[in-house]
């Protein structure tokens, strides 16, 4: 059960009183896993695994009620590392989310810190939810460097974001972030070179589901921008879940980083709460002998409303001419140009 504190209590120090029955939640999930891997030249100890299926969080969130439909809404997320205690990263107060914005009838309008559509949307259409160390897209997608991934790269700072409402099924969002750059230093850098701008539609058809995210990401110099696109789907026929999708991105006028990667995956329940993986992605930038392929094999087991195991093991394989980083966490980044890594899990999952 979630725990509810009057957010009286919390702002008693402040001149302005909260009104009655507004309040603030707090939340969180608390993800861990043991893991281990091996790499065709080497031989890597155990390590403890931050976040196997999701990223852990402590946040807080509330909503006054302002009538007529309309609400003030914030949300401020702390990511964190249970194996050390330590934080989420880059010294933030608040890694995840950070925002202040309204809610009503015409959607959501919110400023500050906040998840682009390649956050929200991708995980839809991966196995293992996503998981930014084991679903092959989310791996793979690290490594090529795109910003369309349930990672931090598709959190966006200084942002204004709009999420409309739902109509037949289908929900449009977008977002814009103001560059860190304040000035145009004499005219050798534009205010605008590192904005960026993300775009996103997603349908839920009942058994299908579908999504599409567009991101420019501003170069901080007068090289060209980054383009991204995403489109996913999946469709539940019941006995089992059939997901892909397709992404493309466009380096800053670098061909050599250009690429696409493909994902495919299947989920099938398996008696109760239960649920097993198999997904596969391809990592293809331009050029030959230089594919990343990933491939993982999963099990889900809920064992009550808020609290999950579950274990994985990850094949990731590269061309002879090219290895890639990993994300954080997976025993993508041993392997060299033309080798293999294995890596195998098992953890726990709990939201509160």
């Amino acid at each position: 059960m979630k725990k509810r504190i009057y957010a009286l209590a919390l702002t008693s120090a402040f001149a302005t009183p909260a009104m009655a029955g507004d309040n603030v939640t707090i939340y969180g999930i608390f993800d861990i896993a043991m893991a281990y891997g091996k790499a065709d030249d080497a031989t890597f100890s155990g390590f403890m695994r931050d976040g196997g299926l999701a990223g852990n969080r402590l946040g807080f969130k509330g909503a006054e009620d302002l009538g007529n439909g309309l609400s003030a809404v914030f949300t401020l997320e702390q990511g964190y590392l249970p194996g050390t205690g330590g934080p989420h990263r880059d010294g933030r107060n608040f890694s995840r989310q950070s925002w202040l914005g309204l809610k009503g009838g015409f959607g959501f309008v919110g400023l500050g810190y906040q998840y682009a559509p390649g956050y929200l949307i991708p995980g839809n259409f991966q196995v293992m939810g996503g998981s930014a160390g084991f679903a092959p897209r989310s791996t793979l997608a690290f490594a090529g460097g795109y910003t369309i991934s349930p990672g931090s790269g598709a959190r966006f700072d200084n942002a204004i974001r709009y999420a409309s409402p739902k109509f037949g099924g289908v929900e449009l969002q977008g977002i814009y972030a103001f560059s860190a750059v304040q000035s145009d230093a004499g005219g050798a850098v534009d205010r605008s070179d590192d904005d960026r701008i993300g775009l996103g539609m997603s349908f839920d058809g009942g058994p299908f589901k579908a999504g599409v995210v567009y991101h420019n990401i501003g170069s901080g110099s007068d090289a060209d921008d980054t383009k991204e696109v995403f489109v996913g789907a999946s469709y539940d026929l019941g006995v089992i879940k059939l997901l892909g999708s397709w992404s493309r991105k466009d380096a800053d006028g670098s061909t050599a980083a250009d690429n696409t990667l493909l994902s495919f995956g299947a989920v099938m329940p398996v008696g109760q709460d239960g649920s097993a993986h198999l997904g596969y992605a391809k990592l293809n930038p331009r050029g030959d002998d230089n594919n990343g392929k990933s491939i993982t094999l999963g099990y889900i087991q809920g064992i009550s409303k808020r609290t999950k195991v579950y274990a994985a093991i990850n094949r990731l394989s590269y061309d002879d001419g090219v290895t890639y980083a990993g994300a954080p966490g997976a025993a993508v980044s041993v392997a060299a140009a033309g080798e293999s890594a294995n890596t195998v899990l098992a953890g726990i999952f709990h939201s509160f």
